[in-house]
């Protein structure tokens, strides 16, 4: 409303200007020019007082436009499926693939330690026995060891309750009830004792004889206390078990086999009542040299070496040479 005042207004000034230059003394042309202009001045004023009045944005009748109320969200309504489980779905984290272990008895060093064990035997199996993958009745036969077969032990026999780990010529490693290898010592130990008679005689004529020697191989044993244990080797500064011995013994020219299981095969056995400083003291697996009032020197094993010790075997059996 205020608009339509104002351009009335404005076209009231407009012919009031454009009477005033028609009775100017001037030409027609610049009448009309003046006319013009005052009319676009008056327009120009015209627009100007409507903008003041009217804000921009603001719409003439925006009080004639209908009331709004409040702005209501609306929401879709949300269905959700039901989740079944599929009744052959395994829940849990991924399985773990089972890895393959080689059994000890196939490993290709443990072979190769069986088969050079198993070359210096130490222990002989009084009957057929199964060579067993653990130290129970119930664990897996390996091959079944025929009476009579000489086998390996660690240079200090492992035992494992009522079972000693053996190696055979094959490079198995395994178990054998101890009671089955040590049925050769008690049979030894029989032995002796029927043999005592005619053994005591027979070293009481040759005493005088081997008296010195066994002097000899004492004193030749006990120069090599201190010396570093090495398997196989019969070298002064390092030995094994009957490598000291075969080495002590060669000191006075008697000649003994390199290996506990050939010097008990070949020795005299004797009574420990016989025994005398220089004699050998065999058990499953291990020689030393007798040096009289219970004490013994032997290569002890690897980080022990040399020592003289006191008779620790259980059941030891007296050789003689």
């Amino acid at each position: 409303m205020l608009l339509v005042i104002n351009l009335l207004s404005s076209f009231e000034i407009f012919e009031e200007y454009r009477l005033f230059f028609t009775r100017l003394p001037f030409p027609r042309r610049a009448q009309r020019a003046a006319s013009a202009t005052v009319a676009t001045g008056a327009i120009s004023l015209g627009y100007a007082t409507a903008a003041l009045a009217s804000p921009a944005g603001t719409p003439a009748d925006a009080a004639d436009l209908p009331a709004q109320g409040p702005e209501t969200a609306q929401t879709a309504e949300l269905t959700v499926a039901p989740i079944s489980a599929d009744t052959e779905a395994s829940w849990g984290g991924a399985e773990i693939p089972e890895v393959e272990v080689t059994p000890l008895w196939e490993q290709p060093k443990q072979i190769a330690k069986a088969r050079r064990l198993a070359s210096d035997p130490e222990v002989v199996a009084t009957a057929a026995v199964h060579l067993r993958a653990d130290a129970s009745l119930k664990a897996d036969s390996l091959t079944i060891v025929p009476e009579g077969a000489e086998l390996g032990t660690d240079a200090d026999a492992v035992t494992q309750g009522k079972f000693t780990r053996v190696y055979t010529e094959d490079g198995l490693t395994g178990f054998i009830a101890t009671r089955l290898l040590d049925d050769y010592v008690v049979e030894a130990v029989e032995t002796a004792a029927t043999a005592s008679t005619s053994s005591s005689s027979s070293a009481s004529t040759s005493s005088a004889a081997v008296s010195g020697s066994y002097a000899s191989i004492v004193s030749a044993a006990l120069s090599q206390v201190g010396s570093a244990y090495a398997y196989a080797s019969a070298t002064p500064g390092a030995f094994d078990c009957s490598g000291l011995v075969s080495w002590a013994y060669a000191q006075v020219g008697i000649s003994v086999p390199h290996s506990s299981s050939a010097i008990r095969a070949a020795g005299t056995v004797i009574s420990s009542a016989d025994a005398q400083p220089g004699d050998i003291i065999w058990s499953p697996g291990h020689v030393s040299i007798y040096l009289g009032n219970g004490q013994q020197v032997e290569a002890v094993g690897p980080g022990s070496g040399v020592q003289q010790t006191s008779i620790w075997q259980s059941s030891p059996v007296f050789l003689r040479y």
